[in-house]
């Protein structure tokens, strides 16, 4: 049985690891039953997680690209 230490050690090292038992743990095979994007709540308990969390991140990738692509958009 996996441990919740043990799975988020694979997550930070194993480039193809989520702690997803159903999809056999396997990001490849996450990203072909969700070719366009996966939920949150799936991406959250992938990466053990909150939603909150994961909206967060989304928010500050999506700041930092627009930062990168010098696009001004207004809040």
């Amino acid at each position: 049985m996996l441990t919740t230490p043990d799975a988020q050690l694979r997550i930070a090292t194993d480039p193809d690891f989520v702690n997803l038992k159903r999809y056999g743990y396997s990001l490849d095979a996450v990203m072909q039953q969700f070719p366009d994007g996966c939920p949150d709540k799936v991406i959250a308990s992938a990466l053990l997680i909150t939603e909150d969390d994961v909206r967060n991140m989304k928010d500050q990738i999506t700041v930092k690209l627009r930062k990168m692509m010098k696009v001004d958009v207004e809040n």
